[in-house]
């Protein structure tokens, strides 16, 4: 069953703002973020490039990037690190994780996905809505950025959680008024979640 989630309760620090990235790498989650032939873990992956995630996670990725093509913007990975100091979320609330965001200053498409442990699903829940929380205010001002985080999407299926907020270029909606650009964000992170859906059940 999928729960829909929209309000947290307490507050973590953003820095999607950037665009910028710690150089510290993954650990010992069941998630790996390897360079092809090599060992060394990273965090982070290039577009068009050689660097991959590896395990489940990549599955659910990879179908929501097939679906959406070239509308799907996240092109970097948060290490187990960094997702703790952005969401609050550590590495004892979860099984495994993929985090993937916009690397640019001014993008904020991105994909949170959390397996969460069987007594850390609502936690887990709580952290999220508060980053979302959190972002609807820093871009209050930003009619764009602001759709989008407004049409993001949280929800529960089994004890993953996962955080949607894509949508790509809205630019052309902006005229429009904020009801278009949210509409359309609305529709692709629904595309998305339904994608993620049907790939956990099946994995089941």
């Amino acid at each position: 069953m999928k729960k829909h989630i929209f309000y947290g309760i307490t507050a973590a620090v953003c820095f999607f703002l950037t665009g910028c990235t710690g150089s510290g790498s993954a650990s010992d989650s069941n998630q790996a973020y390897t360079n092809e032939g090599e060992d060394e873990a990273v965090n982070t992956i290039q577009v068009g490039g050689r660097y991959r995630i590896t395990g489940p996670m990549d599955d659910l990725k990879d179908a929501v990037s097939g679906l959406l093509g070239e509308n799907y913007w996240p092109d970097t990975l948060l290490s187990a690190e960094e997702l703790a100091e952005r969401t609050g979320i550590s590495e004892n609330m979860y099984e495994d994780f993929l985090a993937e965001y916009q690397h640019t200053e001014a993008g904020i498409d991105m994909m949170i996905l959390i397996k969460a442990r069987e007594n850390d699903v609502t936690l887990v829940e709580n952290y999220l809505n508060d980053y979302r929380e959190t972002l609807l205010r820093i871009y209050e001002q930003q009619p764009q950025n602001n759709s989008k985080v407004f049409a993001s999407r949280i929800e529960t299926i089994g004890n993953y959680v996962c955080y949607v907020q894509l949508g790509a270029n809205i630019s052309y909606l902006e005229p429009r008024g904020n009801e278009e650009m949210i509409a359309h964000c609305l529709q692709e992170n629904e595309r998305a979640l339904d994608i993620i859906e049907k790939q956990i059940l099946e994995a089941q």
